[in-house]
């Protein structure tokens, strides 16, 4: 699982809090004790309630209820419970629901839309893009992890892959053709895969020394027409769609028969939303 380092989250904290809570300052709460409750307004497939457990130890809260990542919470229902200083629990619950509500919207929109595409085919693969919100890539791995997704790459040192814009350097896709075994050489055992957005250019390159070919953009019913032949030329291809795949079409795309499904619907859709309640302990 998707780890996040003590200064990570302290940096977290201090987006929100750079100095002092003014608010509860001004109040003078002393050493009065409450309860914080966090509640589900839908069905959410919650995450990163591990980061706010850590964010309690910082300030001295112990939590009394606790759901861990990955489990599905109905509508209306309490998920995490904590108890400390009011103080502390004024100062710590926006940075807590705003990292559990961006998390756990990724993390729902990731399983809605795997259990909609698994409906077709079981062992379909639904990997989301790095296009995420800047400095929250982490987060968004994480929820879609969590989700049931998986990651195209974080990252540009983790694999190869050519797009249009590589492969227009060295003269086009045919040029490209030319150099695949020397790049396959230099590549030193990893894999290459390249996007193309024609099913010519797809046809052209499926029995190259490749993993994976990208069908960029291309309708259902082209791919419909497409997958077989490139099953036909080369088995052991793995053929993945991407370009405008969500919630509303994945069944539709994922009944063409490709392996994998790329997409940026999961990390930019509306955050999960909770109810957050603080009540006083009694003294």
């Amino acid at each position: 699982m998707i780890f996040f380092t003590d200064e990570e989250l302290d940096r977290l904290i201090a987006e929100d809090v750079p100095y002092f809570d003014m608010t509860t300052t001004l109040a003078k709460f002393g050493s009065r004790l409450a309860k914080i409750q966090f509640y589900t307004k839908d069905l959410t497939v919650i995450c990163c309630t591990e980061e706010v457990m850590r964010f309690f130890n910082k300030f001295s809260i112990t939590p009394t209820l606790a759901s861990l990542s990955g489990e599905i919470i109905e509508k209306n229902v309490k998920f995490l419970e904590a108890e400390g200083l009011v103080k502390h629990l004024h100062t710590i619950w926006r940075v807590s629901a705003n990292l559990m509500e961006y998390a756990s919207g990724i993390a729902t929109r990731t399983y809605l839309m795997v259990e909609k595409a698994r409906t077709i085919n079981p062992n379909i693969v639904i990997t989301a893009t790095r296009r995420t919100i800047p400095y929250t890539r982490k987060i968004s791995a994480k929820a879609v992890l969590v989700g049931g997704g998986n990651l195209n790459r974080l990252s540009l040192s983790e694999n190869i892959l050519l797009y249009k814009n590589h492969y227009k350097f060295f003269g086009g896709l045919n040029s490209l053709i030319k150099k695949i075994d020397m790049l396959q050489k230099n590549a030193a055992g990893k894999q290459i895969s390249v996007e193309v957005e024609t099913p010519e250019d797809a046809l052209l390159i499926c029995n190259l020394p490749i993993s994976t070919v990208q069908l960029d953009k291309m309708s259902s019913d082209v791919l419909t027409d497409l997958v077989p032949k490139l099953r036909e030329k080369n088995p052991n291809l793995r053929i993945a769609a991407a370009g405008g795949i969500n919630l509303e079409n994945v069944e539709e795309y994922t009944s063409t028969g490709i392996d994998a499904i790329v997409s940026s619907f999961p990390n930019h859709c509306k955050p999960a939303d909770f109810r957050v309640e603080i009540e006083p302990l009694p003294d």
